[in-house]
């Protein structure tokens, strides 16, 4: 899975900011992630073994909260999404590059998937998004990292943790960000990334 799992790399010149979050490989080229890892930079790329590409985003959804990147010249392999939708009681891992460190992955367990409706990422209109609500250690720099199966497939996308709870996060259910995903294979050009979360 590590070869997969991006690190993302984003400037927001706007309020001089250095974004950093966790991406992976979701088809040939294309880097999924959250959009408040990207939002309001003028400059993104992914780290990628050795090598630092740079990258475009051709999908920025505040609402879901999801992103996808463009990334020429990218070889990693394409991580699969899995066939069926976790379950409560299963096992998963979030694997990323929590608080800008080193690739790492940490065993979870998905507790439910609920519809939950709450404010987009510049809290101006409110959103209902299928998500599933995760017992695990869910960090900053986790966002954007995939929720894998204990056999390396894709159930979810990190997004959040539990302000009040250390061990509850977030991530969105394969469905609620296919269509986003869907919608990148056909775009060639960046699109804006708004601004920068918070910064309104």
């Amino acid at each position: 899975v590590q070869p997969s799992v991006l690190k993302i790399l984003g400037r927001a010149e706007s309020c001089s900011r250095a974004l950093e979050g966790s991406g992976f490989v979701a088809a040939p080229g294309l880097v999924m992630t959250n959009a408040h890892v990207v939002a309001g930079t003028g400059s993104v790329s992914v780290v990628a073994g050795d090598q630092e590409l740079d990258a475009d985003v051709v999908v920025y959804d505040p609402g879901v909260d999801v992103a996808v990147l463009r990334v020429p010249g990218l070889q990693a392999p394409v991580l699969p999404f899995a066939d069926r939708q976790g379950r409560s009681g299963d096992d998963a891992i979030v694997v990323g590059y929590p608080g800008n460190g080193p690739y790492r992955p940490d065993a979870a367990r998905i507790r439910e998937r609920v519809t939950l409706r709450g404010p987009d990422i510049y809290r101006e209109a409110t959103v209902e998004r299928e998500v599933y609500i995760l017992r695990g250690s869910v960090r900053e720099g986790n966002s954007g990292g995939p929720l894998i199966t204990p056999q390396g497939q894709v159930v979810g996308v990190v997004f959040g943790a539990a302000m009040d709870a250390a061990d509850t996060g977030y991530a969105l259910t394969v469905e609620q960000v296919l269509p986003q995903l869907e919608r990148a294979v056909d775009s060639l050009e960046p699109v804006s990334t708004g601004s920068c979360v918070g910064a309104r």
